[in-house]
């Protein structure tokens, strides 16, 4: 790990931690760097920051991490920053919509292997060979069939093809389902808490959270 040269001074880490604070804050009021952000995520664009501010000092972002990861105050202040440019709106905006098309796929092709109704045909050339022959035998042998599952299915499918804003907000407080819970429920009309309450299931277990967390 380089810190810098045993026989120079040391690295003038408060300025590379203001640098870096300076420079997570400017990507915060600029929106260029979101459509990057929505396909690979926040993490490799703070490790071209880090390269970016790091480097001329010749020290490696290893070592700034290193640093950061035993102060508590810096540390706090660099996540502080990541979280903000991880709830930016714009960035929020895209990963939904992204979710939109995703959840569009998935559930045409759910549908098919509960229902036997084939997909548009964007969804079905979007597949390989392989695949269609598996969801055409899966659709064809019906033991995939769910008569509570299919209804979810097609009711989510009817909000994307008439008013797609409305996919992805829960129908009972109205506010948006994180998407990490639409990635492994497409078909999902509430947030969990509010599933919970439908279910009479008691709410042991708060809505899942991701920390912005790289080190």
């Amino acid at each position: 790990m380089t810190i810098g040269s045993p026989e120079g001074p040391p690295p003038p880490w408060q300025d590379i931690h203001r640098t870096v604070l300076s420079t997570l804050d400017a990507l915060a009021s600029s929106t260029g760097w979101i459509p990057t952000a929505a396909t690979v995520g926040i993490e490799p664009l703070f490790e071209r920051v880090l390269k970016q501010v790091c480097e001329p000092h010749g020290v490696t972002p290893q070592a700034y991490i290193a640093l950061i990861t035993q102060d508590t105050g810096m540390r706090r202040e660099v996540q502080k920053r990541l979280a903000r440019l991880m709830e930016h709106p714009g960035l929020l905006s895209m990963r939904r919509e992204a979710q939109r098309r995703e959840a569009h796929h998935q559930l045409h092709v759910l549908n098919y292997v509960l229902s036997g109704q084939r997909p548009p045909d964007w969804v079905w050339t979007s597949l390989d060979e392989e695949q269609q022959t598996q969801l055409r035998d899966a659709a064809d042998s019906g033991e995939e069939r769910d008569p509570v599952l299919h209804p979810r299915v097609q009711r989510a499918l009817q909000k994307l093809a008439t008013d797609p804003t409305k996919y992805g907000q829960c129908e009972d407080c109205g506010t948006p389902i994180i998407l990490e819970r639409l990635q492994v429920v497409p078909w999902a009309e509430c947030c969990a808490a509010c599933q919970r309450k439908r279910e009479g299931t008691p709410a042991e277990t708060p809505e899942p959270q991701v920390n912005v967390t790289y080190f």
